[in-house]
């Protein structure tokens, strides 16, 4: 099967001033993952680095030629492909899934094999999964069955609690298990940003993949649910508001009701 070529391969859009969301727009919806390129401090700061199919070192650095923190919510592929291209930044992870990214990644852009439970979750959320994992290629010649990530050495272990400064910035690390054990995201009290990795935004969320734990989930967004986030900046889809957020949360929880009992309130 010929994919066919696409030019540019990401689009990028300023959230805010200085704050940078890039996607690549042809990668299936469940792929199709957001990273983001906070500027202008002393240091910047990339959370996440797409599904690495075409080069993204470029981008960015036409949009800043600071030293790099490359943030890593979590290791899943759609987050991690573009590691490599930034060997030199300080590269971050949540011990937990350090040596998730020391592995090399999943080889080709085709879907791999998925558990029942997981093709039926995925539907009743509207998600139809292809033979691929793009509707396009960024140049002609591209080998969709030769692209894969090399492993990558992380260079900072991060926890709850961890400040990440850039000078203009001052964000705190927020620990977020649920989508993976080690999932982390970007929190900042005094702009009420929140950058959530997958464990929240607004779209369907995954709590059925072999990383995932619902209980956790559950936890997390009980404690999501205090935060007084002003802009959520997820791992898919656009940035949210706290009502929209809320919103998410609670749907989530409705819905793992009828299942699992919820956790009481931890304070």
């Amino acid at each position: 099967m010929s994919l066919p070529v696409a030019a540019p391969w990401f689009t990028v859009d300023e959230i805010e001033e200085g704050i940078f969301r890039i996607t690549e727009p042809h990668c299936h919806r469940l792929v199709r993952a957001n990273c983001f390129l906070i500027t202008g401090g002393h240091t910047d700061v990339l959370v996440d680095s797409c599904l690495g199919v075409a080069a993204l070192r470029p981008l960015v650095q036409s949009l800043s030629d600071r030293p790099l923190i490359l943030f890593t919510t979590h290791t899943h592929a759609d987050h991690v492909g573009g590691h490599p291209e930034f060997a030199d930044a300080t590269i971050v992870v949540h011990p937990t899934e350090a040596d998730d990214l020391r592995r090399p990644g999943i080889k080709g852009l085709r879907f791999p094999p998925r558990s029942k439970e997981q093709i039926e979750a995925l539907r009743r959320g509207g998600i139809e999964l292809t033979e691929f994992m793009t509707d396009a290629v960024p140049y002609a010649g591209y080998d969709v069955d030769r692209h894969g990530r090399a492993g990558v050495e992380p260079t900072r272990l991060v926890v709850e609690g961890d400040p990440i400064d850039t000078g203009r910035h001052r964000f705190e690390v927020l620990h977020l298990p649920g989508h993976t054990a080690g999932g982390i995201g970007l929190w900042e009290s005094g702009t009420g940003l929140l950058f959530s990795g997958d464990v929240i935004y607004d779209g369907v969320l995954i709590d059925t993949a072999p990383t995932s734990r619902v209980t956790d989930y559950i936890a997390t967004m009980r404690r999501l649910m205090r935060l007084p986030a002003r802009l959520v900046l997820g791992g898919h889809r656009d940035p949210m508001d706290h009502e929209r957020m809320l919103d998410v949360a609670d749907r989530y929880l409705a819905a793992k009701a009828a299942s699992l009992p919820l956790p009481p309130p931890c304070c």
